[in-house]
């Protein structure tokens, strides 16, 4: 019985310390602002795994105390906030921390020495491209590889979608989208933003 007794109050210390762990990691990444995971800088990317590592070790075993995971978390939430402000105000922090971007497609062709140099495969390039709807390389006047990861190009003229300003049609402006009624609730604070009530 007392076995018993323990191994219960064991799993239900395990629960709260995960349900709170979670909770402060989800506030944590909050606070480190909203990207999305393919589009973090390399700094965001490296705090992002160690605060999951930090997480987990309190999470893991109860002996280890709550805070020995959670001080060092936020700790790395504020290196990663002061180093995001430092970075907004310099540009040499900026390519330091974030590094640049790099050409890999220049007039239609590809720049194999700089994919040599970032470890990008002929494949990964087309793959890229592909999924951007882009057929060959011959098509991009230039292509680049973000500090994040993405791939951005620049069409040639013939190759880019017809926009209405090209064919000088004069669309009539939309106003902001907002749901106003969400799983058969009205959202008053929207209503409010477009001038409308419930009646309308």
């Amino acid at each position: 019985k007392y076995v018993f007794i323990k191994v219960v109050l064991y799993m239900a210390i395990s629960l709260i310390r995960t349900l709170l762990l979670y909770f402060l990691v989800t506030v944590a990444l909050r606070l480190m602002g909203k990207r999305q995971i393919g589009e973090l800088e390399p700094s965001e990317l490296v705090v992002t795994i160690l605060i999951s590592e930090l997480a987990a070790i309190p999470m893991q075993d109860v002996t280890v105390p709550l805070f020995a995971g959670v001080i060092p978390m936020f700790c790395l939430v504020a290196i990663e906030i002061l180093t995001s402000f430092i970075c907004l105000k310099s540009r040499k922090a900026r390519r330091a921390f974030n590094g640049r971007s790099a050409v890999i497609i220049r007039h239609g062709k590809l720049e194999r020495k700089k994919m040599s140099d970032l470890r990008l495969t002929t494949d990964e390039v087309l793959e890229a491209l592909r999924q951007n709807n882009i057929s060959s390389p011959a098509e991009v006047k230039y292509g680049l590889i973000e500090p994040s990861g993405q791939l951005s190009y620049i069409l040639y003229p013939k190759y880019q979608p017809v926009t209405a300003e090209m064919i000088g049609y004069e669309p009539e402006a939309s106003g902001l989208p907002l749901i106003v009624i969400s799983d058969g609730k009205i959202i008053n604070g929207n209503l409010r933003l477009l001038n409308l009530d419930r009646e309308d």
